[in-house]
C-alpha cells in the first residue's frame, strides 16, 4: 500500500477517535463575511468536490483555499449513492483543513443520517456496503444488527447510535443559526422553534451517541412537521406557509431560512426571499447539476454555478 494512503488512513482513524466535544463546543461564527450553503450530496464524491470548488473552498487537489469562508452543507451526505463512507471521511478532513486556515465547514443532520441511525436501509445506493468493510470499533455482535442481512451489518454498526461514524455525525447540528440565517435540512415550524434549537440539537446528538432513544424531533418518514422531514417551506409553498415561516423566523430571531430535502431544478427562493431551497439534486442518483448559495455579510444572496 502506498505510504501516502497509509498516512491518510491513519489520520482519518485518529479523527474518528476524537471526542465529540471538540466540535460541539467550538464558537459559532456570526454569519459575517462569506457563507456558502450546499444542498444534498447523497454519497456522490464528484458532485461534492464540484460544489466545494464552486464555493471557492477547495482547489483541484482538495486543499482548502477558502480562507475564512464558512461552508454549510445541509445534510443528506449519505444515501442513494454508494460513496457514503468516502463522503463522510472527506467532510471530516475538510473540516480539519478549514479550521486550521481560519474557515469553517458545518455539516447538518438530514433525514438520511436519521435512516442510518435507525438501521433503515431504504433509499440507499445500489451497493454501499463494501466500502464499510474494515471500519474499526464496530460492535458486529450487537443484537440490533440481527434485523439486517449479514452483508449490511458493517454499515449498520458504523452508523447506528454509538457506532464510530454515528459518534462523528453526532457532532453535526440539526439546526444551525449564523447571524440572521437559519440552516436546516427540512424546516423549523413554530412548534419546533419554540421547543428550542439547542434542545433539538442536544437530543439528536445524545441519541446518536447511544445515550437515549430517538427523540421526537427526528421521528417520522417524510411526513409531519419534524425538522429533518417537513417540506412545508420547500414544496408547493403557499401564502399560508409563508405566514407560518414568518412566525418561525420571529421566534428564532432570524431573517431567513435555508432548507434542502426537496429537489428543485435550480436554487429557489420563496416568501419574499425569506426561505431558500438549495437541494438541486446534484448527486448522480438524480442526474442533477451543481449550484450553491452564497451569502455575503448575512445580507446579499446569490447563486453560484460551476
Amino acid at each position: 500500500m502506498p505510504t501516502v494512503l497509509i498516512v491518510r488512513r491513519l489520520a482519518l482513524a485518529l479523527l474518528l477517535a476524537l471526542p465529540v466535544a471538540w466540535a460541539a463546543t467550538a464558537a459559532q461564527p456570526a454569519g459575517r463575511g462569506r457563507v456558502v450553503a450546499i444542498g444534498d450530496i447523497h454519497a456522490d464524491m464528484d458532485a461534492f468536490r464540484v460544489a466545494l470548488r464552486t464555493a471557492g473552498a477547495i482547489d483541484a487537489r482538495d486543499e482548502w483555499i477558502g480562507g475564512a469562508l464558512t461552508v454549510v452543507q445541509l445534510g443528506d451526505l449519505i444515501g442513494r449513492s454508494d460513496e457514503e463512507r468516502q463522503v463522510l471521511d472527506f467532510v471530516f478532513e475538510i473540516q480539519r483543513k478549514a479550521s486550521q486556515a481560519g474557515g469553517r465547514v458545518h455539516a447538518l443532520i438530514g433525514n438520511h443520517e436519521i435512516f442510518g441511525g435507525r438501521l433503515d436501509n431504504q433509499a440507499i445506493g445500489p451497493n454501499p456496503f463494501p466500502s464499510w468493510e474494515g471500519v474499526s470499533g464496530l460492535q458486529l455482535d450487537h443484537p440490533r444488527l440481527r434485523q439486517l442481512p449479514p452483508h449490511a451489518r458493517t454499515r449498520g454498526a458504523a452508523l447506528m447510535p454509538g457506532g464510530p461514524y454515528a459518534r462523528r455525525i453526532a457532532e453535526f447540528p440539526v439546526v444551525l443559526k449564523l447571524g440572521g440565517t437559519v440552516f436546516v435540512h427540512g424546516g423549523v415550524v413554530p412548534r419546533w422553534a419554540r421547543y428550542g434549537v439547542d434542545r433539538i440539537n442536544r437530543e439528536v446528538r445524545d441519541w446518536l451517541l447511544g445515550l437515549t432513544g430517538e427523540p421526537d424531533s427526528a421521528l417520522g418518514v417524510d411526513d409531519g412537521d419534524r425538522v429533518m422531514w417537513t417540506r412545508q417551506f420547500s414544496a408547493s409553498v403557499t401564502d399560508a406557509d409563508c405566514a407560518v415561516l414568518g412566525e418561525s423566523l420571529k421566534i428564532l430571531g432570524a431573517r431567513r431560512m435555508i432548507v434542502a430535502h426537496t429537489v428543485h431544478p435550480e436554487i429557489t427562493s420563496r416568501c419574499n426571499e425569506r426561505v431558500w431551497a438549495v437541494d438541486v439534486g446534484m448527486s448522480r442518483a438524480y442526474g442533477g447539476h451543481v449550484e450553491v448559495l452564497e451569502i455575503l455579510n448575512d445580507a446579499k444572496l446569490r447563486v453560484r454555478r460551476p
